[in-house]
């Protein structure tokens, strides 16, 4: 069995997300992918963050289509 005796350097990652429109419009989606080293903040990620993440994502998609529809 292999074990690893280095210490992980980082305690958590993120990954933000922000949508420049080609009318130069920004739309910050905020975060979209977390992790921590704790578990326990990962499953917050899970059950709170990530959901809302998703609805701020189909929404910025569904004005998009609407907006392409209209053109």
């Amino acid at each position: 069995m292999t074990t690893s005796e280095a210490k992980a350097a980082y305690r958590s990652a993120s990954t933000s997300f922000v949508i420049t429109r080609a009318d130069g419009t920004v739309l910050d989606l905020g975060v979209g992918a977390y992790w921590h080293r704790n578990p326990l903040r990962r499953l917050w990620w899970r059950l709170w963050g990530q959901p809302r993440f998703k609805r701020r994502a189909a929404a910025a998609n569904r004005d998009a289509a609407r907006a392409a529809s209209r053109e």
